[in-house]
């Protein structure tokens, strides 16, 4: 253990002594000090609080979440004019509800641009005054615009509905569900299988429980559409790839099956109605959200 002498001995070493000149090279520049402050300031400003009335707003987010697995809202990047008053909004993982809105054209630096603050409930029960830019900054840097809800599509086009003699069917795109009674399975909620067959659904699954592509167990039908006019076995592999980063990795036996899917059954619809009329093009799939994202 050293001893306060040998300490003292070690401190009064001439390394030690700085002169006056060399301590000036710490002092900040008297600018560098108010930018700094002013900073302090703003970021003391903008701390989040407890949101005293956060129960007038839990089920909102309970509810957008629920659109977004339901495919009635997407996610956008950012742009100016998406972000405002009464939107929803996620960034660093978590959704933002912008209650108010106070926005003008203010000088800024050697530019006039729009800027103010507003009032932002968070999921986790807080709320600040952030201000608009800087929303739109951390939005920018890894989160989305959440867009209103939309009605659906309808799958009518899927299922054969007006088709004419003229039409060629293809076969049938199905949904299926695992009834596994293995716990690596049976635990994993919004679990599909999405696959083709040419045959009826019926007859493709009639051996499920010895196949290992249906996990080597029964399986039950959730939906099928019979597809007109489509190169089906295309579509079937541009939905598999779309939905490659929610893949269901487990191994049957000697089998790594590929076509189980970690996806909400209403966003499967939806992309396939999307894929059917040509506007998937727009959007991707973003695993940890379980929501479409609107691409730029």
């Amino acid at each position: 253990m050293m001893i306060d002498k040998e300490l003292e001995d070690i401190l009064s070493d001439p390394i030690f002594e700085i002169s006056e000149a060399e301590k000036k090279l710490f002092d900040l520049p008297e600018a560098v000090r108010r930018g700094r402050s002013k900073r302090n300031q703003t970021d003391e400003v903008a701390q989040r609080k407890t949101c005293a009335n956060f129960a007038d707003y839990a089920h909102l987010f309970a509810q957008v979440h629920k659109d977004l697995r339901d495919g009635r809202r997407s996610l956008v990047g950012y742009k100016e004019d998406n972000v405002q008053a009464k939107k929803f909004f996620i960034a660093d993982g978590q959704m933002g509800y912008i209650e108010e809105l106070d926005v003008a054209q203010r000088q800024i630096k050697d530019r006039v641009r729009k800027d103010g603050r507003s009032r932002v409930i968070y999921e986790d029960g807080t709320e600040s005054n952030i201000l608009f830019r800087t929303i739109g900054k951390n939005i920018t840097r890894n989160g989305y615009v959440i867009t209103e809800p939309n009605d659906g599509h309808e799958l009518d086009a899927l299922s054969g509905k007006d088709v004419s003699d003229e039409d060629e069917a293809q076969g049938w795109i199905y949904v299926l569900r695992s009834l596994s009674t293995d716990e690596r399975i049976a635990s994993v909620k919004n679990l599909y299988k999405i696959g083709f067959t040419a045959t009826t659904v019926e007859q493709r699954i009639s051996n499920a429980r010895n196949e290992s592509t249906y996990l080597m167990a029964d399986v039950e039908i959730v939906c099928t559409y019979k597809v007109y006019n489509v190169n089906v076995h295309k579509l079937e592999y541009l939905i598999h790839t779309f939905f490659h980063t929610a893949q269901f990795q487990v191994g049957v036996g000697y089998a790594k099956p590929e076509e189980w899917f970690v996806v909400p059954l209403p966003i499967i619809r939806e992309t396939i109605a999307r894929f059917i009329d040509g506007s998937i093009v727009n959007y991707s799939y973003e695993r940890e959200l379980q929501a479409l994202v609107m691409k730029e």
